[in-house]
């Protein structure tokens, strides 16, 4: 029996166990990230460590579902699954919530505000409100998930979020999106009980040579369920000055998520 003759039966007996053919198409799914929005078959494979037929096959009945476009020989993931995700209950109620308090940090600021979601390993940007000086908006542009240790609002979640979490994202491999990235474990250890002690994180080139950001956690209850930041060019980025209203709105957004009253921010 060939070698291609044993991955087909090892395919067939896989296609027979549904968990099995999700935990593969999750595998495909889950092997784009921000700096690689598309993929050749070839990449696609040796990142979702699957066989290049298994993968070929999957990755057209994704196709054929929406969840993954091709065009030519590389694919990236569907619009279908933007979708879905404007759909989901929790994100939605959260983005309706959370507009009013982008739109006061924006103008107390005049630069981009942002609303961003922790993922399992990463954060996505769920949305923004650009600035009367507009040029923050750049960083806006990063699109699919971002590992935590490259952002402002991936340390708020490695600080404040889930410690399990936490612990196991920082033993494993950190990447690097500019020079400026923390990439050492201790360094990243350090920086994240910085973030818990005076309640906000800071980039500073980190994910975007030339911009910086500000961020502070939103909770639900005691849960945390977001962050909000300023995003300016990082000669722009006043520290000082920014923080005091990225932690007003976040106390504000987390108060009204858990019943309270809120306060603009001003």
């Amino acid at each position: 029996m060939t070698e291609a003759d044993k991955t087909g039966d090892r395919d067939q007996r896989v296609e027979a166990n549904p968990k099995a053919v999700l935990a593969r198409a999750t595998a495909i799914l889950g092997a784009f990230d921000a700096h690689t929005p598309s993929l050749g078959l070839n990449e696609l494979t040796r990142r979702s460590g699957l066989p290049k037929a298994t993968t070929h096959r999957l990755a057209l009945s994704l196709v054929a579902c929406g969840l993954l476009d091709r065009d030519g020989s590389r694919y990236r993931l569907g619009r279908w699954l933007f979708e879905l995700g404007q759909r989901a209950p929790a994100h939605r109620s959260l983005r309706l919530a959370a507009a009013p308090f982008l739109e006061d940090m924006s103008r107390a600021t005049s630069e981009t505000a942002l609303l961003s979601l922790p993922g399992h390993d990463e954060i996505l940007f769920g949305e923004k409100y650009v600035g009367l000086r507009g040029r923050g908006q750049v960083a806006t542009l990063v699109e699919g998930r971002i590992p935590l240790n490259t952002s402002a609002s991936g340390k708020v979640v490695l600080a404040f979020g889930d410690p399990d979490r936490s612990n196991r994202f920082m033993e494993g491999d950190l990447s690097r999106s500019t020079q400026f990235t923390i990439t050492d474990p201790n360094q990243l250890l350090a920086e994240i009980e910085h973030v818990r002690k005076q309640g906000y994180a800071v980039d500073r080139q980190e994910l975007i040579l030339g911009y910086g950001a500000i961020a502070a956690p939103v909770f639900r209850g005691n849960e945390l369920v977001a962050s909000l930041s300023i995003v300016a060019p990082i000669s722009r980025l006043d520290v000082a000055r920014f923080a005091p209203t990225v932690l007003l709105a976040g106390s504000a957004l987390s108060r009204a998520l858990s019943g309270g009253t809120s306060q603009p921010v001003r």
